[in-house]
């Protein structure tokens, strides 16, 4: 009976420790701005061990100079690289949409065979890269698990569709600019979607999720073509 009390008490402890953590997330020491290639600049965020930019992505070119263009048919046999695709929306709020080509920052050639699981730079800034699973999964248990982050990691709510489920927010600011898909602009409002640097198979990457109508944030499976948010976190 004596070790289920101090079970029930380390459990709390701990909650309240990540609660705590979350509620008094700072920029990161010594990169309070970061700057993309372009000039755009992005807040920050320490969360955890982990340094995050605060805003997603919204350059519209490729770092390394390839070739980006728009594939309407969505098709999996010619890789591509979609640079944006919020027009309607104020970018610099929302940031912009990317397929996984763009997000990595692949070639033609380097997309078909891509396998890799070292750190992947991408469309980041230098000194930064697309986050993998291990580092989404990682952020996710300091905001709480997968049941709670999502509530935590959203940002300026009246972006998302009521009713809205946020709190203790955690200076994160995810924003709901939705998913690009073959039907059109999805979702807005109601998705927060960010695509990780792990890879499935040819056609399908994973990516981290959350959702304005409840708690929850996790790791799901989808489509390589599809448009997502990009965050980035420090190297």
């Amino acid at each position: 009976m004596r070790s289920k009390y101090w079970i029930w008490i380390f459990a709390i402890v701990i909650q309240l420790v990540t609660g705590a953590s979350a509620q008094n997330a700072a920029p990161c020491d010594g990169a309070t701005i970061v700057t993309d290639h372009q000039g755009n600049t992005y807040h920050t965020i320490q969360l955890g061990q982990q340094c995050w930019m605060a805003e997603n992505m919204r350059c519209t070119t490729s770092p390394t100079n390839k070739h980006w263009y728009h594939n309407p048919r969505f098709s999996f046999d010619t890789p591509v690289f979609q640079s944006y695709y919020i027009t309607s929306l104020n970018s610099a709020q929302y940031g912009l949409l990317y397929n996984w080509s763009a997000a990595m920052d692949l070639d033609i050639n380097e997309y078909a065979f891509y396998t890799a699981t070292t750190r992947r730079r991408g469309i980041c800034p230098k000194g930064w890269h697309l986050p993998n699973n291990e580092e989404w999964n990682r952020l996710l248990q300091h905001l709480g698990g997968t049941r709670k982050a999502g509530a935590v990691m959203k940002g300026q709510s009246s972006l998302w569709i009521s009713p809205v489920i946020a709190e203790e927010l955690s200076g994160f600011n995810a924003l709901p600019a939705g998913v690009y898909t073959e039907d059109g602009l999805e979702h807005t409002g109601n998705y927060a979607h960010y695509w990780s640097s792990t890879t499935y198979d040819r056609q399908n990457a994973w990516c981290c999720g959350l959702f304005s109508y409840n708690s929850d944030s996790y790791n799901i499976l989808d489509y390589k073509c599809y448009g997502r948010s990009v965050r980035c976190v420090r190297d």
